[in-house]
């Protein structure tokens, strides 16, 4: 009982520890690009096709019905990962005028934390911190800042999850995930009315704190096979803030604001089969992101019309596609203290041309990763593992905002993690 009470007052002492560091990494910097599959070392080593396969702590996120098969104890994994962004490139024309520029580069560091229990008879519970969604870009050439001078949404979400095993072939698990959301938008620049550029700019920051749920089922059929199915809940955050907006030749506006925004539910397919050594994955993930079909700031009465209304209040329309992803990873397990990680993605974007724009310069992506892990005793193991995510370019016309060209960019993702089992 004793020891019991010492265990968990140490397990929240460094979870208070860790969301401290996270609000200050959070507070600085956060990664790019709206949804972040890779929240642990294992996921970033197979390139996120780490489902069926899923074992310790972080099974806590990625499946948590695994958790009963998981080895004996309580384990805890902390990861640090860092992304860096190269710039986007676009080339083009932008109201007519011909544009060539170069978005900001960006570097996050990304701290999260991973826990499962010791079994409690076919019951095993978890926790997780993570950061599973993100945009960020800030552009210097002064068209795009008129769209994008920066255009950031920072998430960060806690998972409370419990497994049940249902026989030697069947678990189970589901959990609650809460999500704090923080957004802020700039746009400013000159707008061509006629012959006439119009100054005009906005700045406007929101945060909320929403819930959602999350399921898994996995079977192991027969030996050295694993299936598992996941889904994680939709959650529609509704940011509320502040905004300035101002206009030459109209009164400034100085007062709330609201946007709405989706967080898409995600479905993932995955078989697992152990050769030897090796065990090879395949994942199939579909995320609904037809949900998020528009931008749309509301204001209370007070903005003026004309430009300042129809350049910040009016529907930013968006129009996403459901997306498939399609995962394989390789883990290999070269030497009793040594396993080698590899993977290969395939990412479709969901943005369709004609809507997009220059907060998030989308494309269809190639995924490589790769990592180890070593054991360096029975309690003890670390790792690091990298990935990159290379765009494809891009040629699309966007009518509504008079924007035509092509984009390129890339991705970049390093991390390096330690677990304990006690």
């Amino acid at each position: 009982m004793h020891y019991s009470k010492l265990f968990m007052s140490r397990i929240l002492f460094m979870l208070l520890l860790f969301v401290s560091a996270s609000r200050f990494f959070s507070a600085e910097v956060f990664a790019a690009g709206y949804k972040i599959p890779e929240q642990s070392l294992k996921s970033v080593g197979l390139g996120a096709a780490y489902v069926a396969n899923a074992s310790g702590p972080d099974s806590a996120y990625f499946n948590p019905a695994n958790m009963v098969w998981s080895d004996e104890g309580a384990q805890i994994e902390t990861n640090l990962i860092y992304i860096y962004l190269p710039s986007a490139k676009f080339e083009g024309s932008v109201f007519g005028n011909p544009v060539s520029a170069d978005s900001k580069s960006e570097s996050f560091v990304l701290p999260n934390i991973h826990y499962i229990s010791p079994k409690r008879g076919k019951a095993r519970f978890g926790l997780s911190v993570v950061y599973p969604f993100g945009l960020s870009k800030r552009w210097n050439d002064p068209f795009q800042q008129l769209f994008a001078e920066e255009f950031t949404l920072e998430t960060i979400e806690i998972d409370l999850s419990v497994a049940f095993e249902l026989s030697e072939q069947f678990a189970m698990g589901w959990g609650v995930r809460g999500i704090r959301s923080e957004g802020k938008v700039i746009r400013r620049g000159n707008f061509p009315v006629g012959n006439v550029n119009v100054p005009l700019s906005g700045e406007m920051e929101g945060d909320d704190f929403s819930a959602g749920y999350f399921l898994a089922l996995s079977a192991r059929p027969v030996q050295d096979l694993s299936m598992a199915v996941t889904y994680r809940s939709k959650v529609t955050p509704t940011l509320k803030g502040d905004a300035k907006i101002s206009t030459e030749g109209s009164p400034d506006y100085n007062g709330p604001v609201e946007l709405g925004i989706v967080l898409p539910a995600a479905l993932q397919i995955a078989t697992a089969y152990t050769y030897n050594r090796a065990v090879f994955e395949f994942v199939y993930e579909r995320t609904y992101w037809s949900a998020y079909s528009a931008l749309d700031f509301q204001f209370q009465p007070g903005l003026a019309p004309g430009l300042q209304t129809a350049f910040f209040d009016d529907v930013i329309e968006k129009n996403y596609s459901d997306s498939d992803t399609y995962r394989f990873g390789l883990t290999y397990h070269y030497k009793p203290k040594l396993t080698l990680l590899f993977g290969f993605a395939i990412d479709e974007t969901p943005a369709p041309g004609e809507t997009l724009n220059f907060e998030l310069p989308d494309s269809d992506a190639l995924i490589y990763s790769t990592g180890f892990l070593y054991r360096y005793s029975e309690r003890t193991v670390f790792g690091l593992a990298y990935l990159t995510s290379q765009k494809k370019e891009r040629a699309f016309t966007n009518p509504s905002a008079n924007i035509s060209g092509a984009v390129e960019s890339s991705a970049h993702i390093a991390s390096a993690s330690f677990t304990y089992t006690f």
